[in-house]
C-alpha cells in the first residue's frame, strides 16, 4: 500500500514539474546587458529590457489565470550594432511567444553620435512640414510597391505607413539608410521584419543638417545655386505661369508595357476622337515587334518614352545590364521615328540613385495609380483614378488590357467636365520645370528633384 501511495506521490510531482516547466518562462536568450557607448543609453538599455521582461511576465501570469493554454512561453533577443555616417545604432530583434500558437517579433533601436551621445530618431530625419510628411511618405509607399507577400489592400498599407512614419526605425549601414517593419505593418507574420533600403543621397532632404555638415554644406551651395538660376531663368514663359496661377488645370495620361496590337489601336481610336495627346512608356521587345503601331502614336502627336526592353526591376541588375535595357529600347525606337526620347520609367518604378546615373535621363514616376492591372475593371479603374487626380498629376495605365482603355473614354469625359486639359508629360514638366527637368526624377504635380 505504501508502495503504491509514493508512486502516486512521485507521479503527482512529476506531473506537476512537467506542468511547471511547460509555463515557466523561459527568457536565458533574452539578454539585454549592453555594455557599449554612453552611460546615458546603456542605462536606457537596461531599463527597456527590464520593462520589457516585467510586461511579458505579468501577460504571462495573466494568461495562466484566465486559462489560456500555454506551452513552453519563451523570449529572447539578438543585436547588431551598425556605425556609418557619424551614427551609431544598436538595433535590438525581440522574440516573445507565449502561448506557442500566436509568436510576435518587433525591433527596438537605440542611437548615439559619433561621440557617444544618445540621440533621438527625430533628431536624425527632420520630417518637420507636411510637405516633408508627404513626399516622403511617397518614397516609402513606391519602395513598398515592390516587395512580394505583403498586404494586397491599398487602405492597409495607407494606414500601416502612415502609423510607420509615427514611430520609424532605420539604421545607417554602408552608405545606405535601411528602414525595418515590423510584421503586421504592410504585411503578414509569415514575411518576419520587412526591410526597404535608400541610398543615403536619396534622403538627403529629409535628414538633420547639423548632424551631416556635408549636407547642410551642400544644401547651402544648392540654394544658392537655385537663387542664382531663377534670376537668370527665362525658360519658363509668363504665358506659362499665368495659367499656373490662373486656375488652369493639367494632367498627363500615360501607359506602359505596350505596345499591344490587340489593344493599343483602340485605345488611339479613342484618344484621337477627343483630340487627347498621351505618353506612351513603351518595351524595345514589342517596339521591335509592332513597330507601326509605335509609328501612328508618333505621328498622332503622342510622346514615345522608354519603359526597358523587356520589363526587369532595374535595381536587381548589374550596370551594364541597365545599360542594355534601357539603351536597346532607344536604338528601337529611333528606328521607329526617327530621333532619341529622353524620358524614362523603370519598371515597376523601381530605382535609385546608381540606376539614375546610369540611365541618364529623365526619370518619369506617377503620382495618379489606376491599378489598373489589378482590378481588370472599368468602374474601380476610374473610381481609384478620379479620387486621386490633381492639377499636374501623372495618371498611370496601361494600353495592354482591354478593361484599362475601355476605362480611357469615361475618365477623358470626367477630366474635361472638370475643366482639366491634357498634355504629354513633356509638357507638363515643361510647364512646371521651366523646360529643365533633365536628370531629374519627376512624379506629378509639378515636383521635380534632381538625383
Amino acid at each position: 500500500m505504501k508502495k503504491i501511495f509514493f508512486m502516486a506521490l512521485t507521479m503527482l510531482i512529476i506531473a506537476s514539474c512537467n506542468v511547471f516547466s511547460k509555463t515557466k518562462l523561459d527568457y536565458n536568450e533574452f539578454n539585454f546587458d549592453y555594455n557599449t557607448g554612453s552611460i546615458e543609453t546603456i542605462e536606457e538599455i537596461k531599463q527597456w529590457g527590464s520593462g520589457v521582461l516585467n510586461e511579458v511576465k505579468i501577460e504571462l501570469e495573466e494568461n495562466i489565470k484566465s486559462g489560456i493554454k500555454v506551452i513552453k512561453p519563451k523570449l529572447s533577443s539578438s543585436f547588431n550594432n551598425f556605425d556609418d555616417k557619424g551614427i551609431k545604432t544598436i538595433v535590438f530583434s525581440v522574440f516573445k511567444d507565449i502561448s506557442g500558437n500566436h509568436p510576435e517579433t518587433f525591433i527596438k533601436i537605440f542611437y548615439n553620435d559619433k561621440d557617444g551621445n544618445k540621440l533621438e530618431k527625430n533628431d536624425i530625419i527632420k520630417l518637420d512640414s507636411d510637405l516633408k510628411i508627404s513626399s516622403f511618405e511617397k518614397k516609402i509607399k513606391e519602395k513598398i510597391k515592390n516587395i512580394e507577400g505583403i498586404f494586397t489592400e491599398e487602405s492597409e498599407i495607407l494606414e500601416g505607413v502612415k502609423n510607420y512614419l509615427k514611430d520609424l526605425k532605420f539604421y545607417f549601414d554602408s552608405g545606405r539608410i535601411i528602414f525595418l517593419f515590423d510584421p503586421y505593418i504592410i504585411g503578414p507574420y509569415s514575411k518576419g521584419t520587412i526591410e526597404i533600403e535608400f541610398y543615403f543621397d536619396e534622403l538627403k532632404e529629409y535628414l538633420n543638417p547639423e548632424l551631416f555638415p556635408e549636407i547642410k554644406k551642400e544644401l547651402e551651395e544648392k540654394a544658392r545655386k537655385e537663387a542664382e538660376k531663377n534670376k537668370k531663368s527665362k525658360t519658363l514663359s509668363e504665358s506659362d505661369k499665368k495659367n499656373l496661377n490662373n486656375g488652369k488645370k493639367y494632367v498627363a495620361l500615360t501607359f506602359d508595357d505596350g505596345p499591344s496590337n490587340k489593344t493599343t489601336p483602340k485605345l488611339l481610336d479613342i484618344l484621337k476622337k477627343y483630340d487627347v495627346k498621351a505618353t506612351f512608356f513603351v518595351l524595345g521587345k514589342l517596339v521591335a515587334a509592332y513597330p507601326n503601331i509605335v509609328k501612328r502614336e508618333f505621328e498622332e502627336g503622342h510622346e514615345i518614352a522608354n519603359h526597358s526592353w523587356d520589363h526587369p526591376n532595374l535595381v536587381n541588375l548589374k550596370n551594364e545590364a541597365v545599360k542594355k535595357q534601357i539603351f536597346s529600347t532607344d536604338d528601337e525606337i529611333k528606328k521607329v521615328i526617327g530621333k532619341s526620347v529622353d524620358l524614362v520609367r523603370p519598371p515597376y518604378g523601381a530605382h535609385n540613385k546608381r540606376v539614375n546615373d546610369l540611365i541618364g535621363k529623365t526619370i518619369v514616376m506617377w503620382n495618379v495609380d489606376s491599378l489598373d492591372w489589378k482590378h481588370k475593371n472599368v468602374k474601380k479603374n476610374l473610381d481609384t483614378s478620379m479620387s486621386q487626380v490633381q492639377n499636374g498629376s501623372i495618371i498611370l495605365f496601361h494600353d495592354i488590357h482591354q478593361t484599362s482603355v475601355d476605362t480611357i473614354e469615361p475618365l477623358i469625359k470626367k477630366l474635361k467636365e472638370q475643366g482639366y486639359e491634357f498634355l504629354t508629360v513633356s509638357e507638363l514638366l515643361n510647364i512646371g520645370q521651366g523646360g529643365d527637368f533633365s536628370k531629374k526624377v519627376c512624379s506629378g504635380e509639378f515636383n521635380c528633384y534632381s538625383y
